[in-house]
């Protein structure tokens, strides 16, 4: 186990290696980013202004992960400062010893739930392991192939023969065997169910319903449950002409959406399932939050919060046992880092998210391939060694040792290139400037706002994603930078400890307006038109965000988009890459909208020069001056 002493040292070695990376590239050959900062400014995101590292820095762990000692568990919480993320085993595990009910063999014998946990679970692991605080946010799952109930279920004493049986038995797990203050707060019902339907064997229609049955009795039994899914493993959407939308998630939505309080999917850069590598990061997972939570809208009226509980990267060999690497390390960091730079955009949209980053996992050890000493599952933040018994960190770990300390209050801040994402933390005396670079090109980026604030001391910590190895560092500054050169990848945050806290003068508040319309075929020289009601006016800025799916060849973006009868400004850019790893480009593309130019009820016009593909959303996003 590392002791504050190695804590100490290794956080000097990250300060002497940043203070050895410094980028030599000549300036003529990058592309200039200019990022605005105010921090006089409140950023209002739907509704929230306050950065909440319970909903961004977590980690797929929880309380009931027996390989984790008193040791380990104070180094996530403590040292990592992570918040626990998602259980999938506890409640299967739990249900293999439940007896069946004397009375009714379909049936668990719900009146021997206590006791069996306090068996299992409690008795057996007191202290830290139970405390309240390590419980209450975590989101539980269970596994379809052991909980899905079916006549020739057998994995349980008891089936589950039904989805009532499951309903049964996963209510009165939450409801008597955890206490008011530690019973987790979410529930998926599975963990990636429709890729498993066909293996079970059911169908999508029957899992869904299912999701029905255990949400409204969880519900009846613990009010203070959020209940969700489908948990989906394979979100592209847009695959054959969006008949992935069309029969599962929309679907999905279609049969159990009623009785769901939040949507829930993993997203992944890398082979997902099947397929050639390709990259989710940027654009990509930005159109599919953007067409869930239009049709969310469209259906219920509400644009349901979305939990992402498992993102980043697979590898090649996935979850099999491989020799460790730290290039591939590097490769899952960029995009772990870089999907969470776009989630921080949407607090008020996004419940919690958890990068898939396991702990020790002793369970992953040989799980799918014959296992060689001293190789380890590449997600691990813990791997053993050939030894059998001694465990090293792996440099996943960087991804927390990079967000450690981070709090704060969200300020205004702007890149004008959507490649070179940019937050802005205020904390007390405290500011924060990250930014990162997702382009596989170097930039040259100016920093402009932090020049008149009179500091105390600045720091500069760094993670570099792009090379053969991840690279954390942290070293001093005499001031804020002006500018900074940004590699393919790299992660900067500028802290500021300021002589007095920044004032605030105003608020900018985020608003979503969703279109009345969605998933509209594209046809060669003729309008498309999408509808936006209440549309708030004022001063600020606005933005479309508008997410096309087109072949591979044809052109992404219209040839003329207008909003009210008045043009726009057509982008050349969008955040991340081109997509060619797919057979559709699928993304959300940001065009400035002038303020001046909207009204209450607008009209958004588009007219491509070809047919093929559809315009799967269209949201408007006003940052209004409150």
């Amino acid at each position: 186990m590392t002791n504050l002493k190695y804590i100490k040292l290794n956080i000097l070695s990250m300060a002497i290696t940043a203070s050895l990376f410094i980028p030599f590239i000549s300036h003529a050959k990058l592309e200039e980013v200019s990022v605005q900062l105010d921090p006089s400014t409140i950023r209002n995101i739907g509704g929230v202004t306050q950065f909440n590292r319970n909903q961004f820095i977590t980690v797929h762990e929880s309380f009931g992960s027996t390989d984790l000692n008193d040791d380990n568990l104070r180094y996530l919480e403590e040292v990592l400062e992570a918040e626990y993320g998602r259980d999938g085993g506890f409640i299967s595990w739990m249900a293999k010893s439940l007896p069946a009910d004397p009375s009714n063999p379909d049936m668990p014998d719900v009146s021997k739930i206590s006791a069996l946990f306090n068996d299992k679970f409690s008795d057996n692991y007191e202290g830290r392991r139970i405390n309240p605080s390590n419980m209450r946010n975590v989101i539980l799952c269970t596994h379809p192939e052991i909980m899905h109930g079916h006549a020739n279920n057998t994995s349980t004493p008891w089936g589950p023969k039904s989805a009532e049986a499951t309903a049964e038995y996963t209510a009165h797990l939450l409801k008597h065997g955890f206490t008011d203050e530690e019973r987790p707060r979410f529930l998926e019902v599975y963990n990636e169910p429709f890729v498993k339907s066909k293996k079970i064997p059911t169908s999508i229609e029957a899992m869904s319903e299912q999701h029905n049955v255990v949400a409204k009795r969880v519900k009846e039994l613990n009010p203070d449950v959020m209940v969700g899914g489908y948990s989906a493993a394979w979100v592209e959407f847009e695959h054959s002409d969006f008949n992935n939308w069309t029969n599962w998630q929309k679907k999905f939505m279609d049969i159990a959406g009623k009785n769901m309080d939040f949507w829930s999917y993993h997203i992944y850069d890398g082979v997902n399932v099947m397929g050639t590598p390709r990259s989710r990061t940027g654009s990509n997972s930005e159109a599919i939050m953007d067409i869930v939570d239009t049709y969310s809208h469209i259906k219920f009226g509400v644009a349901k919060p979305i939990m992402i509980t498992e993102y980043g990267k697979i590898p090649q060999g996935s979850m099999n046992t491989l020799q460790y690497s730290e290039e591939r390390s590097a490769g899952m960091l960029y995009s772990a880092m870089g999907q969470l730079i776009t989630y921080m955009d949407h607090p008020d949209r996004l419940l919690r998210t958890v990068p898939f980053f396991l702990g020790k996992a002793a369970w992953t050890y040989g799980m799918n391939n014959n296992y060689v000493p001293g190789e380890a599952n590449p997600y691990l933040l813990w791997r053993r060694l050939a030894d059998g018994e001694t465990y090293v960190e792996t440099d996943l770990m960087k991804f927390y040792y990079f967000w450690k300390g981070v709090a704060g209050e969200w300020r205004l801040s702007k890149s004008n290139n959507p490649d070179v994402r940019v937050h802005l933390l205020a904390d007390g005396n405290k500011l924060n400037v990250i930014l990162m670079n997702l382009d596989d090109a170097a930039k040259k980026v100016s920093l402009d706002g932090l020049q008149d604030l009179e500091t105390e001391s600045v720091s500069i910590r760094t993670l570099t994603t792009n090379g053969v190895r991840p690279i954390l560092g942290e070293h001093p500054a005499e001031k804020a930078p002006l500018w900074l050169n940004m590699f393919a990848g790299d992660v900067v945050m500028i802290q500021m400890n300021l002589k007095t806290p920044p004032k605030t003068q105003k608020t900018v508040k985020e608003h979503r307006i969703y279109a009345t319309d969605y998933l509209q075929e594209i046809q060669g020289n003729k309008e498309m038109n999408f509808t936006f009601n209440n549309v708030p006016e004022g001063k600020g800025t606005a933005t479309l965000r508008l997410s096309p799916a087109r072949e591979q060849g044809q052109q992404a973006l219209p040839s003329s988009i207008s909003i009210n009868g008045k043009p726009l400004e057509i982008p050349s850019n969008w955040a991340g890459d081109d997509q060619k790893g797919r057979p559709m480009f699928y993304g959300m593309v940001e065009v400035e909208v002038p303020m001046e130019q909207l009204s209450k009820n607008s009209k958004v016009s588009l007219v491509y020069p070809d047919d093929g593909g559809r315009v799967a959303s269209s949201v408007l996003q006003v940052n209004r001056i409150e």
